[in-house]
């Protein structure tokens, strides 16, 4: 455990300190900085404390720079009315920044004669640090407006979220039309997910896809029944954080199936075995594919004690599991569908699931 949030504190620097960095930048960076003498020519190491100031002034450039060129690309969606939600402004900037400004004027007012003391939640060590990302906030305060307070008291107010967070805001805003929806339960459960930051956002576009509910009113159940996938995922984020790599290409293919999943806890009885059962990776989605099929014939094989341990602790039985599940009937699964087959063939690429930025 130690290791890996090590390991995730090493990846947030890097983020912040080099990967939004543009080459340029950095090389004008490290020339001013052997030019005053603040890093040893051959090796690169600081070895005066004014490093520090040079060092924090190049990351907050980079990330003005980043978050400028969010709330440019931004405009040019709004121009070219590109997403259902620049649509309404009908291609017109003027009214885009006047939605924003009557939407920034309607905070301020709010924490100033409604509810005072919220403002000092803003007394946290790193909200500096949000200046540099200014114009990307300026450009989403419409969509950021009904969960103000819910994010000043839950990522600032000294919880220190806002550390884990900030380095991947840029890719946050950019993105939020399509995390906006589900922002209520985020924050409900903040806690858990901030330190995940950037490994959930790397996989965005497949988590997406457990947000909404199977049914056309979903957005009207409650919020427990909406989320109760996540859930349940919750106690587990930790190690499917970790495999997303593993797990990602099976995510498409299991989502018709979450419901059968969710019943019974079989989340919790299959987590521990996920190693194995996904081993081949995008090599082999049959069984994710198939899913369904397989809980309806050994589903009940999880309720006994010991036996799915043992079971994969045999070599190949992740073989024989997608023998299984290609194999069995479904007509007594899928009924009138028994034909029905999730597309497995071929490549998805990189795009294949990425939603429009709007």
């Amino acid at each position: 455990m130690k290791k890996q949030l090590e390991l995730q504190r090493l990846e947030r620097e890097i983020q912040c300190c080099t990967a939004t960095s543009s080459p340029l930048l950095l090389s004008a960076t490290n020339i001013f900085g052997m030019k005053m003498g603040l890093f040893d020519v051959d090796v690169g190491v600081p070895d005066k404390p004014l490093d520090v100031l040079v060092r924090t002034s190049s990351r907050a450039v980079s990330t003005f720079w980043n978050s400028t060129q969010v709330l440019l690309r931004k405009l040019d969606r709004v121009k070219t009315k590109e997403g259902r939600n620049n649509q309404r402004y009908m291609g017109s900037v003027e009214e885009y920044a006047l939605s924003q400004s009557e939407a920034g004027a309607r905070i301020i007012s709010d924490l100033v004669l409604n509810h005072p003391d919220r403002l000092l939640h803003l007394a946290d060590w790193n909200t500096p640090s949000l200046l540099p990302h200014v114009p990307a906030i300026l450009g989403r305060l419409d969509r950021l407006e009904n969960h103000v307070s819910g994010i000043l008291e839950k990522v600032l107010n000294n919880r220190k979220h806002l550390q884990s967070i900030e380095p991947y805001l840029s890719e946050v805003l950019e993105r939020l039309d399509d995390i906006e929806p589900h922002l209520p339960w985020i924050l409900k459960n903040v806690d858990v997910l901030a330190p995940y930051t950037g490994l959930l956002l790397r996989h965005i576009d497949a988590l997406l896809l457990y947000a909404e509910g199977d049914d056309v009113d979903s957005s009207f159940m409650d919020i427990d029944e909406r989320y109760a996938l996540a859930e349940q995922l919750l106690p587990y984020l930790e190690f499917y954080v970790s495999r997303l790599d593993t797990v990602g290409p099976h995510l498409p293919l299991l989502r018709p199936h979450i419901n059968k999943l969710v019943e019974h806890n079989r989340i919790a009885k299959i987590t521990p075995h996920i190693d194995r059962l996904f081993a081949r990776g995008y090599l082999n989605v049959g069984t994710s594919a198939n899913l369904d099929v397989l809980l309806f014939w050994v589903g009940w094989t999880l309720n006994i004690p010991l036996l799915p341990r043992i079971f994969f602790a045999i070599p190949g039985s992740p073989r024989f599991v997608t023998f299984l599940a290609n194999r069995m009937p479904r007509r007594f699964v899928r009924k009138n569908c028994p034909n029905v087959q999730c597309s497995i063939d071929g490549d998805y690429g990189t795009r294949w699931n990425r939603l429009s930025k709007d």
